[in-house]
């Protein structure tokens, strides 16, 4: 393909951690472009979102993970496998954590989990290039502060392979952290030419975009079960350059349809005006977007329904 393997690495990057830890952002630092789903509320990523970090020397390839650990219905079953699928072959895994909080509970209970799954591959976790990943250090107040973190969770866990700080919101030390990713990788050929080739399906990368805006609009008053579906993408009858997307907002019960419409349409025009930036700056083109919102009773526990959604 064209690359020097005795001096080229290239291999599969997994992000995992519990929900609203900073994955997605992460993700969207080092790639330097927005791919995945952020947002406040915890658990909005659906789909192990994939993207190419081309350097130089390497090529790495990211998963990012829903965080669902214990599914409680189809949609987080579908959201699960996509996350144990990444995490079997990787040849780095970064497990984040808040900095802040330290290392709780619930990320020993993904902890567990995760020995669990790899028992049932018959791998154990201290043959894997585990790193340990503080994120948020921003919300720390100095450095002492971070090592002495750092200093408790190695005194727990001595398995991970790196013990890095980092803020990927602020982007601090993220690009010490690919460093280390590649310093782990296999030596070979890139693993792909095209760059493209994990991204998202346009309508799906519009429907996310629709969906976050949902999320950090609406804030608690909306669950996770709330999807987007782009119904369609066309060109406008009298300007061609323009595109006409007509897409629905999916709840589950009909007074949250209620509070995504807010009084006078407010909520829902704030929503598809801020989506409507996004998508044309995405696609470089003017558009007319159609939201409207829809009713269906139960349907993250529906896998007919939830197979449209790109699962």
């Amino acid at each position: 393909m064209g690359t020097n393997v005795s001096n080229f690495k290239s291999g599969y990057v997994t992000i995992i951690g519990k929900p609203n830890v900073g994955k997605s952002t992460l993700l969207n630092a080092i790639l330097k472009e927005k791919l995945a789903i952020v947002s406040s509320i915890p658990g909005t990523t659906r789909f192990s979102i994939a993207g190419i970090k081309n350097l130089p020397n390497a090529q790495v390839i990211f998963f990012d993970t829903p965080g669902i650990y214990y599914p409680k219905n189809e949609l987080e079953k579908k959201m699960y496998s996509y996350a144990y699928d990444s995490i079997i072959d990787a040849d780095v895994i970064l497990f984040l954590i808040n900095a802040k909080k330290g290392f709780d509970d619930y990320d020993k209970k993904i902890l567990e989990k995760f020995q669990f799954i790899l028992k049932e591959n018959k791998k154990q976790i201290e043959d894997l290039n585990i790193f340990c990943i503080l994120n948020k250090i921003d919300l720390l107040k100095n450095q002492d502060e971070i090592e002495e973190k750092i200093k408790l969770i190695k005194s727990e866990f001595r398995f991970f392979k790196e013990y890095i700080s980092i803020s990927a919101l602020k982007e601090t030390n993220t690009d010490l952290l690919l460093e280390k990713i590649v310093q782990y990788l296999p030596q070979q050929e890139k693993l792909f030419e095209d760059e493209n080739a994990f991204k998202l399906p346009l309508k799906l990368h519009i429907s996310e975009i629709i969906r976050e805006k949902v999320f950090n609009n609406i804030y608690e008053e909306i669950p996770q079960s709330t999807c987007v579906i782009v119904e369609d993408i066309k060109p406008g009858d009298v300007d061609k350059n323009k595109l006409i997307i007509e897409s629905y907002i999916i709840v589950e019960r009909e007074n949250h349809k209620g509070i995504i419409i807010g009084e006078n349409g407010k909520k829902i025009k704030q929503i598809g005006t801020q989506a409507r930036i996004e998508i044309e700056n995405l696609i470089k083109k003017p558009i007319f977007l159609s939201l409207y919102v829809k009713v269906k009773e139960k349907w993250t526990k529906r896998s007919d329904f939830i197979s449209q959604l790109g699962f």
